[in-house]
Parts: structure tokens; C-alpha cells; sequence
């Protein structure tokens, strides 16, 4: 149960899970004290909604999932192998054009843009998801502490501790949390145009791949036979 990633997948998942950690922050701060970031309250909450009879909240809470849902779909309609590759890029760019519109839908009142924001979640989780081998998530935590009470008690009775493993899921839930900080002091003052803040996170990490496979040397059919 270990895991080996390499020193940049660990910033970058640190930046991705604080950015998650903001926009669900801003969920519960400003759009119907909702996730946005993971479903198991918002299925919860649509159960509610539809065993009371609110059907217009059951339908947005489904769009809402769906959401998730169709940014999963294109993570792994886009995704060809684990390697980091061009097309994490595309995807990360993709997941800051999702931040910025839903910023922009949401400061004029369009719920639509829970439904954005929810589908750049559901795109970065999929995508380390898909990268770890479903061994890191980046935008909920319920994973890391299930791990962290398995695998110390695997611990306790004489199993190796991953101690990498646990390191990077401490720092996944640091950065979540110091995220829902951050959007509970600029929520007050900038709204959800705070939603721009993870969408520059996205874009940052997205510029900084794009900089590492631009340096990487590309191998010729050449080299391998000398």
C-alpha cells in the first residue's frame, strides 16, 4: 500500500487539494450551504428533497451531480495513460476555465455555475485519481482518513507504516483545510469572484506541466538502438 510519485506530483497536489478545499468552501458559504467539491451530502440532500416534495432543490442538486459527474467523464475520455503527458495539461486548463465561468455564472445569480464549479472538481479528481491508481484524492478527504484509521491499525498490529503515503494525504488535508481558511476571509469581501483564486491554482499548475514536458527530452527510435 505504499506510494511512489515524483516530488512534483506532491506540490501539485497540494495546490490542486488547497484550491478544492476554496471552492467548497465558497459552496457552503454561498450557495445553499452545499458541497461542491464531493457528493455524499448532496445525494443526502437530494434524498431530502425528494422525500419532501421540494423537486425544483432535487433537480438542481441532481444537476449539480451530474455535474461532478460529466467532468469525471471527460477526465476519463480524454486520459490515455498515467504517464504526464500533454493531455493532464488540457485538462488542467480545462478545470480553470470551469472556476472562471462559474465564478462569472454565480456572481449574476446563475446556479448554473455550482453545476461548473462541481465538474472542475470532478475533473481534478479524477484526474489524480486516474494518475495514483486511486490512491490520492484532491478534493475530499473522507479517503484519507479511512486510510489513515486502516492503516494504522494495520500498524498496531506489526504491518509497515506507508509513511509516504500518509505524508502526502497530511498534506492533501492541509492544504484542504488552509483553502476553506482562505475562502472564509475573502468570501465576505470578494464573493465568489473568490472562485478566480482556485481557477489561477489550476492555470499555475497547468503552465508549470506544460514547462516540465517542454523540457523533457523526447526519445527517438534512434536512441534506443545505440
Amino acid at each position: 500500500m505504499g506510494l511512489h510519485v515524483p516530488r512534483g506530483v506532491w506540490v501539485g497536489t497540494t495546490v490542486l487539494a488547497y484550491a478544492a478545499g476554496m471552492v467548497n468552501a465558497a459552496g457552503y458559504l454561498g450557495f445553499e450551504h452545499q458541497a461542491l467539491s464531493h457528493l455524499t451530502g448532496t445525494t443526502s440532500l437530494g434524498a431530502i428533497a425528494v422525500g419532501t416534495g421540494r423537486w425544483n432543490h432535487a433537480l438542481q442538486l441532481a444537476a449539480v451531480i451530474a455535474g461532478f459527474v460529466a467532468g469525471g467523464y471527460v477526465a476519463g475520455l480524454t486520459l490515455r495513460g498515467r504517464d504526464l503527458s500533454w493531455h493532464y495539461v488540457g485538462l488542467l486548463a480545462g478545470q480553470s476555465m470551469l472556476l472562471m465561468a462559474s465564478a462569472w455564472a454565480l456572481v449574476q445569480g446563475d446556479t448554473w455555475g455550482a453545476c461548473m464549479a462541481a465538474a472542475a472538481c470532478g475533473l481534478q479528481n479524477a484526474m489524480t485519481t486516474y494518475y495514483s491508481g486511486s490512491a490520492i484524492r484532491s478534493t475530499h478527504l473522507t479517503g484519507f482518513f479511512t486510510d489513515m484509521g486502516l492503516l494504522l491499525g494495520q500498524s498496531t498490529r506489526g504491518a509497515p507504516l506507508p509513511w509516504r503515503r500518509l505524508a502526502l494525504g497530511t498534506l492533501v488535508l492541509c492544504a484542504f483545510v488552509g483553502g476553506g481558511i482562505s475562502a472564509a476571509w475573502a468570501f465576505p469581501r470578494f464573493g465568489f469572484q473568490l472562485l478566480n483564486a482556485p481557477a489561477l491554482c489550476a492555470a499555475a499548475m497547468a503552465a508549470a506541466l506544460s514547462w516540465h514536458l517542454a523540457r523533457k527530452p523526447t526519445t527517438h527510435p534512434s536512441d534506443d538502438a545505440t
